[in-house]
């Protein structure tokens, strides 16, 4: 009879809730925000009645398990091992399922809906169908008490969030993509996995408990032993795996996660440590138990590190940033455990749960960007809560350890030591010579009450454990630096990864397009040409329209900052195009790079030249780069080395060449595969009378064999006299074009005057 009414509690309240839910959806009665509030109230009794459980309930399925024991005194279902294996799963279950599902309601993303639909729904649904078997392990009764009912209690409110959310977002949970799934699979298994019971490594591999039994007694976790070490890298991996699985994902799943795991852990911490072993009663009378109190440092982050996430405290959250993380770090070291205590001790398990979460979550919390990296006023914050919460344990000890059996004020170590401040374990970790620290001491008495301090050690470990908090901030720092330096890389491999989609894309459809090209006339096309720069409002290039045909010198013009660089350097492909497209002999540029630029030579306005060469290694190297035949290529290096006058130095090193002769062997790279569009960018500037002269009769040579010469100068007469079309630009835009015949005839002044006269309107001459 009891059992039925415990199931009518855990079915009644979810079959009540979805009914009237769907109801009211069906005949419009409840609005999203009356909704929202429900989902609210009812999630949040889901997880108070879950850690009230926890706290309140030993749920230990061995609760007397001895050290070096491997009896089976106190398991629920004696020694029917497929029973048992089934109890310790049912319960695994509870934890994790709750707290993700209870959490997804405040912080909603499509993930926990997903994992709600697949995982949480089914694995609650399946504890409330099996409630006899987790009533049997929690509580070894059926009996109608408040454990059974709170309990009960816990499965009917956990299973009620996860079916109401089941049928409100059946449809938005659908998935196809089998890279959301495996990721819903591991975010399940995280959880799962920081919210197993205590119990765990007992159930699963003491040799009388399980199939998967060892046959020796297992190793203790100190002193570096094996499974010491073992242990200290899963505290390594296993927050570094989860950096990596969600560094990429929504902030709501993130928090969802981080606070499913730290709750879970700090329920399962007090469904070991729990209420009945602090407090007793003894003929009616509470006895507090104080050196069980949960105020250890590692402690404080159990507590402190959901309530920072959740409420978004983040000067509080930065003391167990720089504090607890140390702190739970050299716990696990040189962990504080009996010399007996192995691996499958269930205080070992809560031990390392414990100190794991304490040491990595603040790390993740900072790591995914929940909360910034700090600067330095967050450490002077944390040490000031460091400063209050070490005050108060050391008061806490003086006073608490009056009331330990066995407690002795002369002897250091007998009474209270939360902090390790009021003790001698860490001092056991220094030195023999450091127990003289505490024969300084401050002593005195009230009523029955003895008070000691230790005014040399006390304040010595605060300024220690403050200097190693300045050492983590260095560490820190050091760690950010090649996070940020990982996190921008990745960045630029994302970018460029979608940068060849992209092009792979383009290629498809350029090779559509070019069936029908001329590939084999000059050209260069500007077609509604933009190009900004990184995240800019301005665009330095704004849609340009401009087509230079085969035979044209083409003068390009325009004041400084205008777009005439950008313009130039995108057509060679230095910089990418924002939008539109430029078309050099058909090609396309930016998804036909490698053909465009094997009809381009360029002559840029800063030469660089690898100048520990000679001019006639650094023309052949270009040449060989082109695939320019040895016949092709010893006629044009004759032929301008004989016009720019550099028989006698071309076969010294360049670095002993003069401006001007630097700026024609550059002339000569640029012209020793006879490219169809030679693009010069002020390439007369420099250079002396006669070897201008020189470089305009290659011009007008080059553009008579059929190809194009386009190039930028501030010389105006120059352009004038030897242009046969130009193009002016200001402030990204074309604002004349004209064959240079027209200009002569509308502009009779000249184009230096129409130069400047164009360019002052509506704005400066220089930009």
């Amino acid at each position: 009879m009891n059992l039925f009414v415990l199931y009518l509690i855990v079915f009644l309240i979810p079959i009540g809730l979805v009914s009237a839910y769907i109801l009211l959806k069906k005949f419009n009665k409840l609005s999203d925000k009356a909704s929202q509030i429900i989902f609210y109230v009812i999630s949040g009794l889901s997880m108070a009645i879950a850690f009230l459980a926890s706290f309140t309930i030993t749920g230990k399925m061995i609760p007397n398990y001895g050290e070096g024991c491997t009896s089976l005194v106190g398991i629920p279902y004696g020694n029917n091992k497929g029973l048992n294996f089934l109890a310790w799963f049912i319960v695994s279950l509870v934890l994790p399922s709750i707290y993700t599902i209870g959490l997804s309601v405040f912080y909603k993303n499509k993930y926990t809906q997903i994992i709600n639909k697949y995982f949480i729904t089914p694995a609650l649904f399946t504890v409330a169908i099996l409630f006899f078997i987790y009533a049997k392990a929690m509580n070894n009764t059926y009996a109608l008490n408040y454990q059974n009912i709170l309990i009960a209690l816990e499965i009917s409110f956990g299973l009620s969030v996860s079916a109401l959310m089941f049928v409100r977002d059946f449809k938005e949970s659908n998935t196809k993509n089998w890279r959301e799934i495996v990721y819903c699979v591991l975010f399940y298994l995280a959880v799962y996995i920081c919210s197993l019971p205590v119990n765990t490594l007992t159930t699963l591999l003491d040799k009388d408990m399980m199939l998967f039994g060892a046959s020796a007694l297992p190793q203790r976790v100190i002193d570096f032993s094996q499974i010491h070490r073992v242990f200290l890298y899963a505290a390594i991996i296993v927050p570094t795996c989860i950096y990596f699985v969600h560094r990429d994902k929504d902030v709501n799943t993130k928090k969802v996660l981080l606070l499913s795991i730290s709750l879970g852990v700090l329920a399962i911490f007090f469904n070991e440590y729990g209420f009945f072993d602090i407090f007793s009663i003894n003929d009616g009378h509470l006895k507090i138990h104080v050196t069980n109190l949960p105020i250890h440092l590692c402690h404080t982050a159990l507590f402190v590190l959901p309530l920072c996430i959740a409420f978004n405290l983040k000067r509080l959250f930065y003391f167990t940033y720089f504090i607890n993380v140390f702190g739970a770090l050299m716990a696990m070291i040189w962990p504080n455990c009996g010399e007996n205590q192995h691996v499958f001790s269930p205080s070992i398990f809560l031990f390392w749960y414990n100190h794991i979460a304490a040491y990595s979550m603040p790390l993740l919390v900072v790591a995914l960007g929940i909360f910034e990296k700090p600067k330095m006023k967050q450490m002077f914050y944390s040490l000031a809560f460091f400063a209050g919460y070490m005050f108060l344990i050391i008061i806490a000890n003086t006073w608490l350890s009056n009331y330990v059996d066995g407690y002795d004020p002369n002897v250091p170590g007998t009474g209270t030591d939360y902090l390790f401040v009021n003790g001698t374990y860490i001092l056991d970790i220094l030195s023999e010579n450091a127990y003289k620290m505490l024969n300084i001491k401050w002593q005195w008495s009230w009523g029955n009450l003895t008070f000691v301090l230790y005014p040399l050690y006390q304040p010595l470990f605060f300024i220690g454990y403050t200097a190693i908090a300045f050492a983590m901030w260095f560490v820190y720092s050091l760690f950010f630096k090649i996070a940020d330096s990982h996190k921008d890389l990745r960045n630029h491999l994302i970018i460029m990864r979608k940068e060849r989609i992209t092009f792979k894309e383009k290629m498809k459809m350029a090779e559509l397009d070019n069936e029908f090209i001329d590939h084999q006339t000059a050209n260069l096309k500007f077609t509604n040409f933009s190009k900004r720069y990184g995240n800019s409002k301005k665009l330095s290039a704004n849609n340009v329209n401009l087509e230079v045909k085969a035979g044209e010198i083409f003068g390009f013009l325009g004041p400084n900052g205008a777009g005439k660089s950008t313009c130039i350097k995108t057509t060679i492909g230095i910089q990418p195009v924002t939008e539109g497209s430029i078309t050099v002999c058909g090609y396309n540029v930016s998804t036909q790079s490698v053909e465009s630029k094997k009809l381009i030579g360029y002559v840029p306005d800063h030469y660089a030249l690898y100048e520990k060469l000679t001019g006639r290694e650094y023309i052949n190297y270009i040449a060989d780069l082109y695939g320019v035949s040895k016949a092709d290529r010893d006629a044009r290096i004759s032929k301008y080395v004989d016009l720019f006058e550099l028989n006698q130095a071309f076969d010294n090193r360049m670095q002993t060449y003069s401006h001007g002769m630097k700026q024609k062997m550059t002339i000569m790279a640029a012209l020793v595969h006879n490219p169809k569009v030679w693009i010069l960018d002020e390439p007369l500037t420099g250079l002396d009378p006669q070897s201008i002269y020189q470089v305009k009769e290659v011009m007008k040579e080059h553009a008579k064999a059929g190809n194009i010469v386009f190039f930028s100068s501030h010389i105006i007469n120059v352009v004038e006299k030897l242009c046969t079309r130009i193009a002016i630009i200001k402030k990204g835009q074309i604002v004349y074009e004209a064959d240079m015949k027209e200009v002569e005839k509308t502009h009779p002044e000249g184009l230096e005057e129409f130069y400047m006269k164009t360019i002052r309107d509506n704005g400066d001459l220089d930009e």
